[in-house]
């Protein structure tokens, strides 16, 4: 996750966008509007990303009568690409993946400092079945010996808690829901 945060902060995100949009679906061919409208990018400047990386060989243009289609070429370029776009999945990515699915949950925050093989979160949410989240955790301590500290709390005492500073030190959110 850190090398696409080094990305964004050195490249145009539009272009990030729109390669993110031809090695995520590699096999499929887009029309230019398709294209604008899947990575929210103005069609002039979408356009103009495209004839930039058909120049340099990273997508390939087809043009049937008046029509233009675009695919990601295959060749050494988008290989290379490819390595540097790929996310890797990290624990915690698993672990949210795992426990956003539980009824109730709606944030997880990690909380504290971020060390190699451990994690304090705190999950927030109401009737939250915490017997479920243990067995998450079990299932990462025995897959990649990292230990999660957790704890469940609803808003309210989220906030009380946070409010009295309980809470010190970095603090990122890994998972919210947006509708409850």
């Amino acid at each position: 996750m850190e090398s696409q945060k080094i990305l964004e902060s050195l490249f145009d995100k539009k272009i990030l966008l729109i390669l993110r949009l031809f090695l995520k679906k590699k096999d499929q061919q887009f029309y230019l509007k398709e294209v604008s409208k899947q990575t929210k990018v103005p069609l002039a400047s979408t356009h103009r990303i495209l004839n930039k990386l058909t120049e340099l060989n990273i997508i390939e243009r087809t043009k049937i009568k008046h029509l233009k289609i675009y695919k990601l070429s295959e060749n050494e370029k988008t290989k290379y690409l490819e390595t540097i776009f790929e996310e890797k999945k990290t624990i915690l990515d698993e672990f949210v993946e795992l426990v956003n699915s539980i009824s109730g949950v709606r944030t997880i925050i990690s909380s504290g400092r971020e060390e190699k093989d451990k994690a304090n979160l705190l999950i927030i949410g109401e009737s939250i079945d915490n017997s479920l989240i243990r067995e998450i955790i079990v299932k990462i301590k025995e897959k990649y010996n990292f230990t999660i500290t957790h704890l469940v709390l609803n808003d309210a005492q989220y906030q009380q808690m946070a409010a009295m500073n309980l809470y010190p030190g970095k603090k990122e959110i890994l998972f919210e829901k947006t509708e409850f």
